[in-house]
């Protein structure tokens, strides 16, 4: 990538995280309207004008009345001017001002509140002073406060307020996070990013100190489980699909996502029947294993795995069940019939999510629980999964999830999976087949993975993750990618 486009990357991952930071009641601002005062070119500003716009708040001419709120920065790369001040102190609605000068900070707070912001920092920001774990501030969490401190429904008191790492030598300074604000990124994490975007300004960042650095290592174990499962598909004639964030890898990057640290294959319920009818004559069981609840009695999990033996991948859940196969996997998702009935899609869906959570509750010997809600029922669900065996609970859930299959339906459905509330999607756009590159070779896709992709993640798919965000997700306690 060329360092133009790295640099928008980080000032994406800024504006994204703030949009979506859930301290910010982007509401109150709706209503407010917003006034920015400051130096029009400041990085800053610029990056604040754009998350309110995108967020739909009036600022500047559209929000002056009583009511906005006016937000001026002063910073020592573009101090306010004496007219700007003025208007500034003269201001009768609620206001707030951004300063770096600790003695400005502690007498202006007196009339004025003031969010002080030392040592701002960032990836992707050139001149900007590098990170310290005491009186510096993040650029992603300067914009996440000064946002957070304006949608206070309540004004704000006069005094500093402080959002950067460490203590803070501002006499009475008040930290926000005390306040209710979420911090956008830790020291250490920011500290990561800023050191990987000087090191590597051309390169996309993610977190790949995942696993002791041995991500890349995870990443040949899985394409093996991949290209395993891929045989025994072409030479039985069994039609399957990359699925999940492999098919999102495969269309956004022709590769595995560079921080993922899994696969996952999909198919319809006609043919996962007849890969279950060969996989055990066709597997190759010296260095791997189809873990289903039928082949690993400790397993109770909807969809089934292929893993590798010798290996180890452990999650925090796997591992109270140590007789499990704990192996490096892919996942395996089953796609079902639903209802071509909206209202019917929805009762299948709910009674769909009740049927695992009785299941999974069995497994892990927890009450029934259904998401915080129906309590009465789950309190009688769970005196009935204590007196039932879990292969009756994976009987109930089986017919539950199938329950469409042998009527004709123009609706599938992610029964087995994590888009299981999304609801139902056309059968059709599982019926064709096309090839995308996925690391060294090409590897079925349905031929409208765009719609599929759009159902699975939203119609903003095609966008990256947030840079902050690019790290590897599962609670993995206990590895070991070495073949034994």
């Amino acid at each position: 990538m060329s360092a133009p486009a790295v640099a928008e990357d980080y000032r994406r991952d800024r504006i994204e995280r703030c949009k979506s930071s859930e301290s910010i009641d982007y509401r109150v601002l709706r209503d407010r309207g917003v006034f920015l005062l400051g130096a029009e070119e400041l990085l800053y500003l610029n990056e604040l004008e754009e998350v309110l716009t995108e967020k739909s708040v009036p600022i500047n001419e559209a929000a002056i009345s009583n009511n906005e709120f006016m937000i001026a920065l002063d910073l020592k790369e573009s101090p306010l001017d004496a007219e700007s001040r003025e208007e500034l102190e003269s201001y009768v609605g609620r206001k707030l001002l951004i300063t770096d000068d600790r003695d400005k900070a502690g007498y202006i707070s007196a009339i004025i509140p003031v969010l002080y912001a030392p040592r701002i920092y960032g990836a992707g920001i050139e001149n900007c002073e590098l990170p310290h774990e005491n009186e510096s501030m993040n650029a992603a969490d300067l914009l996440g406060a000064i946002l957070f401190l304006a949608s206070r429904r309540k004004s704000l008191r006069m005094c500093v307020y402080y959002a950067g790492h460490g203590g803070c030598t501002v006499k009475g300074a008040k930290s926000v996070e005390s306040g209710g604000y979420d911090r956008i990124m830790s020291y250490e994490d920011a500290k990561k990013m800023f050191a990987f975007s000087k090191q590597h300004p051309d390169e996309l960042f993610y977190f790949d100190d995942s696993y002791d650095g041995q991500l890349e290592l995870l990443h040949k174990r899985l394409f093996e489980c991949l290209e395993e499962f891929d045989r025994i598909c072409r030479e039985n004639e069994v039609h399957y699909f990359l699925g999940g964030g492999s098919l999102l890898g495969a269309a956004r990057y022709g590769d595995i996502i560079p921080w993922d640290d899994d696969m996952d294959v999909m198919m319809t319920r006609e043919e996962y029947d007849k890969f279950l009818s060969v996989v055990d004559k066709s597997i190759n069981k010296e260095d791997f294993f189809f873990q289903s609840s039928a082949t690993d009695p400790m397993y109770h999990s909807i969809f089934t795995k292929l893993r590798m033996n010798g290996t180890v991948y452990a999650t925090a859940f796997s591992k109270e069940h140590y007789h499990l196969h704990q192996g490096v996997f892919i996942d395996i998702f089953v796609h079902d019939k639903t209802s071509d009935l909206k209202i019917l899609r929805k009762l299948h869906v709910f009674l769909t999510l009740f049927a695992r959570s009785m299941v999974f509750n069995k497994w892990a010997e927890k009450p029934m629980h259904f998401y915080g809600r129906l309590k009465p029922v789950c309190k009688l669900a769970t005196v009935f999964i204590e007196h039932s065996r879990i292969k009756t609970l994976e009987k109930i859930q089986h017919k539950v999830v199938t329950f469409f299959n042998k009527r004709h339906h123009r609706y599938l459905y992610d029964g087995t999976g994590e888009h299981l509330r999304h609801g139902g999607f056309p059968a059709k756009w599982l019926a064709d087949t096309e090839y995308l590159q996925f690391g060294r070779k090409k590897y079925p896709v349905p031929a409208r993975y765009e719609n599929y992709l759009a159902y699975s993640y939203g119609s903003s798919w095609k966008e990256p993750v947030p840079a902050s965000l690019r790290r590897s997700g599962h609670d993995v306690v206990e590895f070991d990618f070495n073949k034994k």
